[in-house]
């Protein structure tokens, strides 16, 4: 076995997966010891990320020419959650390389398949150059990273990183398994299934992008709160462009139920486009989250914190004179040690959520958000979700696993469970949105109250010409066949990005008088 030596019991990162990355190699490959150190690298910049020392990176160590025995290497390929590849003409040309990429293709099928979200399990790290043809078909469209360059001078020449401390190219070597742990980091996560003790349902936290000093902090912050069942914003990186940034970061606070931010001596990188840091710009668009009932905004500087930046103790000050103020706003501000800063953390977490108190004489109204699976991710869905909430009303997401049967029935009830709907017309098809409109007359017509059930259409990006038909109608109200004593539908939207104020016609529908 290869994982790195340890005094103490190490369990995958995965859980579900006995072996969390599998290195795939040939011998020949590791007689300078490349192999060997980029296994050591990948794993120590991978627990530094994940935050953890539960991590099981195995390959076979092939030591003295004896491979381990075929039964107990395809268990290890198996249950292996990521499968790295090292390629070079001799991995190209070997029996037991090729075996091992077979189990693992063969194995996925009973895992999960091949992908995660688009991102393929295989993952190929091509250490020597090899033509297009020799690099085994299973490949194609998988992520690859590349640990040699072409010489400038002469495109017929290349160079292989240097594994080695001190070598020409270790610099080169270096960064590269950086890249590389970065993407493998996010898959895991992505694929790991929390303990059966974990909570029915966790909160959702914001956790700011803070400067290099203290990011071991936060991977150890996301490592445990992952691990409690909660989930954690965002997933991936947030974007260099200030602009970017700031309109992700906006809307990932608007679907949280807290922020957390850690400052310590550096200010932290500047985001493109911009004149101030991550951390101070991410502080100050979660100050607007402060507003909304349940929200918390905790902030943690180091007790023992000695000659920060000039510019960051200036911020520090900034946030230490105003910390007299934020517990009004429900924002904590902790300067403790780590340890008492987490137990802060998690003693709020533990709390029961605030319900979201209606706005003075409003009464809360359930929405039924329909929308098709393909537009379940899109940004404007995220959104008007968001903004909805925060008005105070409960939203409700159409199902999409089950049988056929089981979907219309739990459509029928969604309906009957929720005060109003509004179906969103993004990538759907025409035929999608008139089956939508018609199932819910047809249950609504079936209810004494169903007269007064809302019932809305939002027009989003793309624009078609089924789009612009509803979009020509007069007052955005779209009379329907065999209306039975219901209102039009109400249209909303241009077919253009989310604006709140685009919702203004259904929130008056849904908040008036009754």
């Amino acid at each position: 076995m290869s994982a790195l030596p340890s005094t103490r019991t190490v369990q995958s990162f995965t859980r579900t997966y006995e072996v969390d990355v599998f290195l795939s190699y040939g011998h020949i490959d590791n007689q300078e010891d490349w192999v060997t150190q980029f296994h050591s690298r990948l794993q120590t910049r991978l627990q530094e990320l994940l935050g953890t020392e539960d991590l099981v990176v195995w390959r076979d160590p092939k030591l003295a020419g004896n491979d381990c025995y075929d039964d107990l290497l395809r268990d290890k390929v198996s249950h292996s959650a990521v499968f790295i590849s090292v390629l070079s003409p001799r991995y190209t040309q070997s029996d037991s390389c090729r075996k091992e990429l077979d189990w693992f293709v063969e194995a996925t099928q009973r895992t999960g398949g091949l992908r995660v979200d688009t991102k393929s399990r295989l993952i190929k790290v091509t250490k020597t150059r090899l033509s297009e043809e020799m690099v085994p078909a299973n490949f194609q469209d998988t992520l690859g990273f590349q640990f040699y360059e072409t010489d400038p001078q002469n495109q017929e020449i290349f160079h292989e990183f240097d594994a080695g401390r001190g070598m020409p190219r270790f610099i080169q070597f270096h960064e590269q398994c950086d890249r590389l742990a970065q993407a493998v980091e996010r898959m895991l996560r992505k694929m790991r299934q929390s303990p059966s003790s974990k909570p029915a349902s966790g909160r959702t936290v914001f956790l700011a992008r803070t400067s290099s000093d203290l990011e071991p902090r936060r991977a150890a912050i996301r490592s445990e709160l992952t691990d409690r069942g909660h989930n954690v914003l965002p997933a991936d990186p947030l974007p260099d462009s200030g602009p970017e940034m700031k309109a992700a970061a906006e809307l990932l606070l608007a679907k949280s139920d807290i922020s957390v931010h850690l400052f310590g001596l550096s200010y932290g990188v500047i985001p493109e486009q911009e004149t101030r840091s991550f951390g101070e710009l991410q502080y100050e668009l979660a100050i607007a989250q402060r507003q909304r009932p349940g929200f918390h905004q905790l902030i943690w500087i180091p007790e023992d914190l000695r000659n920060p930046e000039e510019r960051q103790q200036a911020f520090l000050n900034q946030l230490r004179e105003s910390g007299d103020q934020t517990a009004a706003h429900r924002a904590d501000l902790f300067q403790t040690s780590f340890e008492s800063f987490k137990e802060g953390l998690l003693d709020v977490l533990s709390r029961k959520p605030e319900a979201p108190p209606p706005s003075p004489g409003l009464k809360s109204k359930a929405v039924y958000l329909l929308c098709n699976q393909s537009d379940l991710r899109r940004d404007p869905l995220d959104k008007i979700k968001a903004f909805l909430r925060s008005r105070g009303h409960p939203v409700e997401l159409p199902p999409f696993d089950g049988t056929p049967e089981e979907l219309r029935e739990l459509e029928d009830e969604l309906i009957g469970d929720t005060d109003a709907a509004l179906i969103y017309y993004g990538t759907a098809k025409d035929a999608w949105v008139i089956a939508k409109r018609k199932n819910l007359r047809k249950v609504l017509g079936t209810r004494a109250s169903g007269r007064n059930y809302a019932r809305a259409l939002y027009l989003c990006t793309p624009r078609d010409d089924k789009k612009a038909d509803y979009l020509s109608v007069p007052d955005h109200l779209f009379l329907e066949p065999e209306p039975q004593g219901f209102p039009p539908l109400l249209v909303l939207g241009d077919c253009g990005d989310f604006e709140p104020g685009k919702l203004d016609a259904f929130l008056n529908l849904i908040e008036k008088e009754p």
